[in-house]
């Protein structure tokens, strides 16, 4: 009688009857090996998935650099440069007369206020 070979397992059957087949893929030990033997090809369906998928990102940002240069440097070479305008000052009454450009001077900040006191009685 011929042997029946299963390709999960790489073991061989003692009979090539369907009983005996039935029986095998029936055992928990084969529907491991088939388990995993599926899981291989979908880890590598899986990963090549995700790779394209990064290749796919990062030249979709690539394209958008490059366009996103481009229109800036399109942008400046047709906006006009507007002149710096000095910092308007405000006169300081009781103090040394402002030079026009130059900054008030910087009063210091006041100290941190003394926390309530709640009394109980």
């Amino acid at each position: 009688m011929p042997r029946y070979y299963c390709d999960y397992c790489d073991t061989y059957l003692t009979h090539d009857s369907p009983s005996v087949r039935k029986q095998h893929n029936a055992g928990y030990k084969h529907k491991a090996n088939v388990r995993s033997y599926y899981q291989q090809f979908e880890e590598q369906q899986t990963q090549s998935l995700i790779d394209q998928r990064i290749k796919e990102h990062l030249g979709q940002t690539a394209a958008f650099q490059q366009v996103g240069a481009a229109y800036n440097q399109h942008l400046l070479a047709q906006r006009p440069r507007l002149p710096v305008l000095p910092t308007p000052v405000m006169p300081m009454t009781g103090s040394a007369p402002l030079v026009p450009g130059m900054r008030p001077p910087v009063l210091p900040r006041p100290g941190p206020s003394p926390p309530d006191v709640l009394l109980l009685t």
